[in-house]
């Protein structure tokens, strides 16, 4: 067993380590940011300034989206991305938020079955 590191002509780089089953993201917000600009250029259109384009009527994204301007594999990517991104800048702060996202979805809960 050896290591290897390829150098592909379009200017890539395989890695092929033995024994190694995944790479994580580090920090580096710019690189995704210039790697899906056109994701992101259409954040500033959606009706709402605080849109988590999921549901919202309005938002660019979904709309972009069912006219075909950008791909949903291209935008699950994005998004699957900036959570590994957010992830990689601070483990701690990321886990503290999914925490409360869940006790407040729990305290929802509980609210609606005492109604």
């Amino acid at each position: 067993m050896r290591r290897e590191l390829v150098l592909l002509p379009n200017g890539g780089i395989v890695i092929d380590t033995p024994g190694m089953r995944e790479l994580g993201m580090w920090h580096d917000s710019e690189g995704l940011d210039r790697s899906f600009a056109d994701v992101e250029s259409y954040f500033g259109a959606c009706r709402f300034a605080d849109c988590t384009h999921t549901s919202e009527p309005g938002c660019a994204v979904q709309e972009a989206i069912e006219r075909g301007d950008l791909s949903p594999e291209r935008w699950m990517s994005y998004r699957k991305l900036k959570v590994e991104a957010e992830y990689a800048e601070d483990r701690g702060e990321y886990l503290r938020c999914k925490e409360q996202k869940f006790k407040a979805i729990k305290r929802s809960s509980r609210a609606d079955k005492k109604r």
